[in-house]
């Protein structure tokens, strides 16, 4: 149990006797409970003080809410999902920080970040340079993120040469494909790409988008390739498949703002202590259906 939740069941006991001994008397006496009270919220309260660094510090987590299997809400209003299952772990190795969760979507984390709303920020973030101006990234990663296109099963296109002028879906503003995608465009004129940003849609409208021709392609882990033929098969048939070589080959990590060294560092201790015995791999199996803390 963390030293706060000690600390208020403390000073909750107190009170109640502070309440049974000004139920038997008056005057004095209940000025006297008042100042057992009184005295002993500033014991405690010294005691916490005096510990220093040992303080528990509350942490506010900033993840996702419809990214299935990563970090979502469900049907009964949970947040679920990878993501938010390894931060418990990570929480219960570090009992100088108590985690508090918040859920929103995609675009609004980073924001939340910046204005001090929350201080980390978990949603399957993949390394960019422009990231790196802003964000202090996590030391340790915690999954393999090697994204591809994704094109109708019939469809010829094998690169974005040739998607030249067509509707890509690249996620929310702030995502890694909207950002390499601009970049490709600002380097390639005359083969630019529409930019098609899908922040907050479901799983459902992203694969009706390209079913009917709204997108010509999106840009997808092959596991979320697996993810949408399974669950949005017609005939039972695959209908999507990833081509070409990957669009972007990262990892995944944490973001913090540029201060937040301490609380990074505590954290990739404690990836780090979830890959040696295992558990991340854990997780990843129980979420995702395979390792994908390892390359894919």
């Amino acid at each position: 149990m963390k030293k706060r939740t000690i600390k208020n069941i403390l000073l909750s006991g107190v009170l109640v006797g502070a309440m049974m001994l000004s139920a038997v008397g008056c005057g004095k006496a209940s000025q006297g409970a008042d100042t057992e009270v009184k005295a002993a919220e500033d014991n405690i309260e010294g005691e916490a003080q005096s510990e220093g660094s040992g303080q528990v510090q509350k942490i506010v987590i900033g993840s996702g809410t419809n990214y299935n299997p990563y970090c979502y809400i469900d049907e009964n209003g949970d947040a679920v999902g990878y993501e938010y299952d390894v931060l418990k772990e990570i929480d219960e190795l570090l009992p100088q920080y108590e985690f508090e969760y918040q859920s929103m979507a995609f675009d609004q984390l980073v924001l939340s970040l910046e204005s001090g709303k929350i201080d980390l920020a978990a949603h399957q973030y993949e390394y960019t340079p422009e990231r790196e101006e802003k964000y202090l990234f996590s030391g340790e990663s915690y999954t393999s993120y090697i994204t591809y296109l994704a094109v109708l099963i019939d469809d010829n296109a094998k690169s974005l040469e040739d998607l030249t002028g067509e509707k890509i879906r690249t996620g929310g503003s702030t995502s890694a494909t909207t950002q390499i995608l601009t970049k490709w465009n600002e380097e390639h004129p005359g083969q630019e790409v529409v930019l098609v940003t899908s922040e907050g849609s479901s799983d459902e409208e992203a694969a009706a988008a390209l079913k009917s021709g709204a997108a010509r392609a999106s840009v997808l882990k092959k596991s979320d390739v697996i993810k949408m033929n399974t669950n949005f098969s017609d005939d039972g048939k695959e209908w999507l498949k990833s081509v070409g070589e990957p669009i972007n080959n990262s990892k995944t990590y944490y973001l913090y703002r540029k201060d937040e060294t301490e609380l990074r560092d505590a954290v990739d201790g404690a990836l780090k202590t979830l890959k040696e015995n295992g558990k991340l791999s854990e997780l990843a199996i129980k979420w995702v259906g395979y390792d994908v803390t390892e390359e894919e």
